[in-house]
């Protein structure tokens, strides 16, 4: 298996293309990467910033570049030793007329070879259509404000809504030719209509003919004209097209095709079926076979119907020993399912774990009761999922409870008396909203015993928050486990069918709606974390690293992905929070006092998310940057943050009068000198405190089990929001400078070169010193990262519960990482250094077998240990975080 190292995650866009990153490649080269990270690079609907709405997966992203510019880079990478790990997306694609597979959908219709490839209900009210939500109001609004009208081109013929061209079926031109007198084409397009093969053939044909012949087109011009003139004649052209037209918003209540969460545009795919899957994959195929691309990470695995059997199919098509990962959201106690062939995750669960390591636990609970006092009205956090789960599925996915309803009905799952509908469906959502993960894997009955628990969970969740539906609700449960007196196949059917929309219930009942919502500390608000939990003991951590290098070892190791809802310094520095609860909620009592003199609106923003904003302030705020760009950074933000919590506005009718309130009080807040003057002190401390966090956060990241995994940009501080903050352009001349300088460090000005690193902090100069020391050490010596045995160590003396401590060991091969992970009562926030006297009793205690000798790799020194004990402070006192190789000889 080619086997990566280290990634850097790169979201190739029309911003930044395949020139752009040929001219970064040296870079990354000479930061120690060994493998580039690519977002989807195939083409997707036009400026499209991250990829994910794929139009031909045939085809590379024109507006990225062309397969040459790929293959090019790929023989640099080769000769560079550097390797590609591709991004795909089974799930779904773009909705969208030029989706060449949907064009040809809306054309032939059932005669099209992709009529079965997405996952459209065509039985659904005997329509035998296709909805098509893109319309701002209805069909009778847009045909009566003439938004809608029939078109032709060399292209073909159209019904045109604004900017987008639907195109109209086969019928459509027989009606056209009929009306227009055009015997000689009506009689080939008739006979042509039986048997579609040919299809584009025919009609490029027809095209080229009509705009060759003047009459002819002014015919074809003429009739076209007279239907658009006509309401009546228009909606007749209409109703022969195998899409209907509808408004966006109607896919809350009514839907007939799976989408990807709530997002009308992305339509999801039946990768079940081994056709669609085969030629869903060819290209990407062609170049795994061809040694351009040597891993896939697989996005959204929980849309599929089947994962297991997905996962399957690809690993006999690449290979065994081909590198293949899933995005997967894990629970804090849950497992990748051990029988999917694949190497690991792309590494959310790493995030929650080395997050929670960084939070002092002993805060939780002066947290809880400060911030119960802040928002009484906000319930505890499991309720609240559980209340905008059943939100959102009521609210947002209307359409798709219905369907479940409409399936359990017509696979005659239902007992023979059954109460009404409605009941049902609140049986459904009840159940499904209490999932405690995002989904289960089941393929046959009986069930697994881990599966069991799981769905009993969910079953004794929904029963005590909705006892009136025990009935429906012990009926589901009994078709879920396989049990009731039906068919298993169905029932077997119904299950799976429920946990593809399990998946993006909790997506966006939790992650993009909760975790805008319960505030209590936010650095935990994030991408598979969760905010119910409060801190990771050291040796809770050293039990989940232990646990990741037996079973997860090639797992990517993240702290930032293109999904991360704030920056992971953003994070670390909310973390040094944790360990100074009470100065932290007597300083945001002193803001409300100080914002309670200005604010224009008492009940805007909510005391709910005035304590969100000093938060997102405090976490987000720059060390350098033009105050005008951060304040409208800072408005976009808060604007996807009201809408999101869907409390005062949301996405479908946003209250834009409350979120310009917001963003003023936010803009009096940063201009007002009372606030600027308690604000600024405290930010400077915070910040310099999470600072050493960061280090610490990154020098793990790269040294623990699992592949260490940095996205674009985040080698220097990294205090984006969420997207599209977070995939601002990067600034890579800057960087390349810090690279070739930390090339002048040599052992003669290595003590000056660190003091400056401290010093001047605020560059995120020593974060990247860091990053490219670690990352290069790693590649020379990837063998202990790899395949070296993880050891916990044990630390001794009064501070140690301050520290962390660990080595990655291959044979005589030691390394040891030693990092501080609660910061504020050992060190000076603005020198980075500790203060005297703190780790004078703090030692490392090493095994019996551990070596003597230690180079210091960060700050060049070495030392000889006594008796098997490393004084910290030897290390500490010259940088905040140490990397320690041996020299090969034993203590006994």
């Amino acid at each position: 298996m080619i086997q990566p190292d280290t990634t850097y995650r790169l979201q190739l866009s029309p911003q930044f293309t395949f020139k752009d990153l040929d001219r970064i490649l040296d870079y990354l080269d000479d930061l120690g990467i060994s493998t580039i990270y690519s977002a989807p690079f195939f083409k997707a609907s036009k400026g499209s910033m991250h990829g994910y709405d794929i139009l031909d997966p045939f085809t590379i992203n024109p507006e990225i570049g062309t397969l040459e510019e790929f293959k090019a880079i790929g023989d640099r990478m080769k000769k560079k030793e550097m390797t590609w790990i591709q991004d795909i997306v089974p799930n779904h694609m773009a909705f969208h007329p030029n989706n060449p597979w949907i064009k040809d959908i809306f054309e032939l219709g059932p005669q099209s070879r992709f009529y079965n490839y997405f996952d459209i209900d065509w039985g659904f009210k005997d329509l035998n259509k296709v909805f098509t939500p893109f319309l701002g109001s209805s069909l009778e609004e847009a045909l009566d404000q003439e938004e809608l009208k029939l078109v032709f081109n060399e292209k073909g013929i159209f019904i045109e809504y604004f900017d987008a061209q639907y195109p109209v079926n086969i019928d459509t031109y027989i009606t056209l030719l009929r009306e227009g007198g055009e015997s000689y084409w009506l009689n080939r397009f008739i006979s042509f209509s039986e048997n579609c093969e040919q299809w584009n053939e025919i009609k490029q044909s027809f095209l080229e003919n009509v705009f060759k012949n003047d009459e002819l087109e002014k015919r074809l011009g003429a009739e076209i004209n007279s239907i658009n003139n006509s309401k009546k004649s228009l909606k007749e052209i209409l109703r022969l097209q195998y899409f209907v037209l509808i408004h966006w918003q109607k896919t809350e209540t009514e839907i007939n095709y799976r989408r990807f969460f709530t997002i009308n545009g992305l339509i999801c795919l039946r990768m079940e079926e081994a056709e669609v899957f085969n030629n869903y994959h060819t290209f990407i195929k062609e170049l795994c076979d061809e040694g351009y691309i040597h891993g896939l990470r697989i996005d959204h695995i929980d849309g599929l119907f089947d994962p297991e059997s997905y996962l399957q199919r690809l690993r006999e098509t690449l290979g065994e020993n081909f590198y293949i990962i899933v995005e997967k959201i894990l629970e804090f106690e849950e497992k990748l399912p051990r029988q999917w062939p694949v190497h690991g995750t792309s590494g959310y669960e790493f995030l929650a774990q080395a997050n929670h390591l960084f939070t002092q636990t002993k805060g939780q609970e002066e947290f809880t009761f400060e911030y119960e006092k802040i928002s009484p009205k906000i319930p505890n956090y499991e309720s609240l999922i559980y209340q905008k789960k059943l939100f959102i599925l009521k609210e947002r996915m209307g359409g798709e409870l219905h369907n479940l309803w409409l399936l359990l009905k017509s696979n005659e799952l239902l007992p023979e008396v059954f109460p009404e509908e409605n009941l049902w469906k609140d049986a459904l959502a009840a159940f499904l909203g209490a999932f405690p993960v995002y989904r289960v894997y089941p393929r046959k009955f009986p069930l697994k015993p881990k599966q069991i628990q799981i769905i009993a969970a969910a079953y004794l969740k929904a029963t005590a928050e909705f006892p009136g539906l025990e009935k429906e609700l012990k009926y589901l449960n009994e078709l879920y486990m396989g049990e009731a007196q039906k068919d298993k196949s169905k029932m077997l059917h119904f299950l799976q069918r429920c946990q593809q929309f399990s998946g993006p219930l909790a997506a966006k009942g939790v992650e993009d709606t909760s975790f805008y919502i319960y505030n209590r500390l936010i650095a935990h608000n994030e991408v598979g974390d969760s905010p119910g939990n409060f801190g990771l003991s050291v040796k809770g951590f050293h039990q989940k690293m232990l646990q990741r290098s037996k079973e997860n070892s090639l797992s990517l190791n993240a702290t930032a992905t293109h999904d991360t809802k704030r920056g992971e310094d953003a994070r670390m520095r909310l973390d040094v929070l944790s360990e100074i609860p009470g100065e932290w909620f007597k300083i945001v009592g002193e803001w409300r006092a100080i914002a309670q003199t200005f604010r224009k609106d008492q009940n805007i923003p909510d005391k709910n998310e005035e304590y969100f904003i000093y938060q997102s302030l405090l976490g987000n705020l720059p060390f350098k940057e033009n105050d005008d760009e951060f304040l409208e950074r800072t408005g976009a933000y808060l604007q996807k943050v009201l809408r999101e919590a869907k409390i005062h506005s949301n996405w479908a009718t946003p209250d834009e009068v409350y979120e310009n309130k917001v963003f003023e009080f936010i803009k009096d807040l940063l201009e007002n000198e009372n606030f600027r003057k308690s604000f600024d002190p405290f930010w400077s401390k915070v910040a310099g405190f999470g600072a050493i966090k960061s280090i610490g956060q990154c020098l793990i990241k790269i040294t623990a089990p699992g592949i260490p995994d940095i996205y674009q940009g985040t080698e220097l501080w990294d205090f984006s929001y969420v997207d599209p903050d977070n995939r601002r352009a990067v600034d890579y001349a800057l960087r390349t400078n810090y690279v070739a300088d930390f090339r002048t460090f040599s052992k003669s000005n290595l003590s000056k070169k660190i003091h400056s690193l401290k010093l001047n902090y605020i560059n995120g100069k020593i974060k990247m010193y860091v990053l490219s020391k670690s990352l290069i050490t790693r590649r020379r010596e990837k063998d202990i990262y790899q395949k070296g045995e993880y050891v916990p160590l044990t630390l001794k003396g009064k501070g140690s519960k301050n520290f962390i401590s660990y080595a990655r060991v291959l044979g005589e091969e030691w390394r040891l990482i030693v990092v501080p992970v609660f910061v504020t009562g050992i060190f000076d926030p603005e020198t980075l250094k500790p203060r005297n006297g703190y780790l004078s009793d703090v030692f490392i205690s090493l095994p019996e077998n551990a070596p003597l000798e230690w180079d210091y790799i960060f700050s060049g020194k070495s030392s000889i240990t006594e008796e098997g004990l490393i004084p910290v402070q030897d290390f500490i006192s010259e940088f905040p975080v140490a990397l320690l190789k041996n020299r090969k000889q034993t203590w006994t």
